[in-house]
């Protein structure tokens, strides 16, 4: 009877917990696999003017046009391996590929046309526009995987950049072409279908994994970091909904209190009476 009584006790307590609301976005970060240890993947040719820094391998697949298919390293330096059309860049090609594919999540939030994120503060989710822009500062507040789903192009421009979030909680999926503007400071993987464009002086605290075209670059750092696993979709729960269950809780404990103290007292009337 008690091991029931306590089974009910949970249950309940996980009931109140999966109907309060405030819980956070299904959003979930896709696993890298044979992409993970790159820091520039273009589909056709990579080229790039200046001292670009580049952590990680760069690689160029399946290329056009004749070998080598990247130009500028140096100035640019890379810490990891150049692949040029070879069978690792392949592989890490078709798993970009895949990560595209599974980005392509529901939409939490659409916005109508061009959306400029400028200005706004944005819990974890799937965000949604014709095209997005970033012409100042995103917030990303709290916890979760953030996913950007524009069905054209990603622009940014001026002092363009990203508070919150990490390398591995921010994905900017990309149906055509992206451009990072001058000086822009980015946060994310950038997984783009066609062209990734990073100008002069541009930072990007992820990846820029382009599919099909080509990856440009001048002067610019990529430094991306693990992001091997997949986001577990553990549902955040709000102060209101943690004192909640932990009400519950106690007036469940309280009410087993009671109940084995009116226990003892009838067995000791009993005793008493039989006595």
């Amino acid at each position: 009877m008690k091991k029931f009584e306590a089974r009910v006790g949970i249950i309940a307590v996980l009931a109140i917990l999966s109907l309060a609301p405030g819980t956070a976005s299904a959003a979930t970060a896709p696993t890298l696999g044979a992409a993970l240890s790159y820091g520039v993947l273009a589909g056709s040719i990579v080229t790039n003017t200046g001292p670009t820094m580049i952590t990680g391998n760069l690689g160029i697949s399946p290329s056009i046009g004749v070998p080598p298919h990247f130009t500028g390293f140096p100035p640019g330096s890379v810490t990891g391996a150049i692949h040029d059309a070879d069978v690792n860049a392949a592989a890490a090609q078709a798993a970009n590929t895949a990560a595209y594919a599974f980005v392509d999540q529901g939409c939490d939030t659409t916005y109508a046309g061009v959306k400029d994120l400028v200005g706004l503060s944005l819990v974890a989710g799937v965000y949604c526009a014709t095209a997005f822009q970033l012409s100042g500062t995103l917030t990303l507040s709290g916890t979760g995987v953030w996913i950007f789903k524009s069905a054209s192009t990603l622009i940014t421009s001026g002092t363009a950049n990203v508070v919150g979030g990490s390398q591995c909680s921010v994905w900017w999926r990309v149906v055509s072409s992206a451009t990072l503007g001058t000086n822009t400071e980015l946060t994310g993987n950038i997984l783009a279908l066609t062209s990734i464009t990073l100008t002069t002086g541009a930072i990007l605290f992820g990846r820029a994994l382009a599919q099909t075209g080509a990856v440009t670059m001048d002067s610019n750092v990529v430094t991306p970091s693990g992001c091997g696993g997949v986001s577990l979709g553990v549902p955040e729960f709000s102060s209101s909904t943690i004192a909640i269950a932990l009400g519950a809780v106690a007036l469940f404990g309280f009410q087993m209190s009671r109940r084995k103290t009116n226990a003892r007292g009838t067995r000791a009337e009993e005793f008493t009476s039989h006595y």
